[in-house]
């Protein structure tokens, strides 16, 4: 017997875009299906630096704070620079 599930959205591309309108919709009861043409996980780190917009959605979210406790401190460059960016760890 095959059992059939309904998808209410297919999201195209399993990167830092597809997976974070995955997350947002299946918050909020939405079906999703994610297809991506890699065949394989990437190795390493696709998220170096996380720019401000990127934490506004982060934090609409509700994820921000926990993603943070995770977060290397910035360069010590990049100190200087007037917007926070977060450093992901290796």
């Amino acid at each position: 017997m095959e059992t059939s599930h309904m998808t209410d959205v297919v999201i195209v591309g399993a990167g830092p875009v597809g997976l974070t309108l995955a997350c947002d919709l299946a918050r909020r009861d939405v079906r999703v299906r994610i297809i991506d043409r890699a065949t394989a996980y990437p190795v390493g780190t696709r998220a170096r630096g996380v720019r401000a917009r990127t934490q506004e959605v982060f934090e609409d979210l509700g994820v921000r704070d926990r993603l943070a406790e995770h977060a290397e401190p910035p360069f010590p460059r990049a100190s200087t620079m007037r917007r926070e960016t977060w450093c992901a760890r290796r």
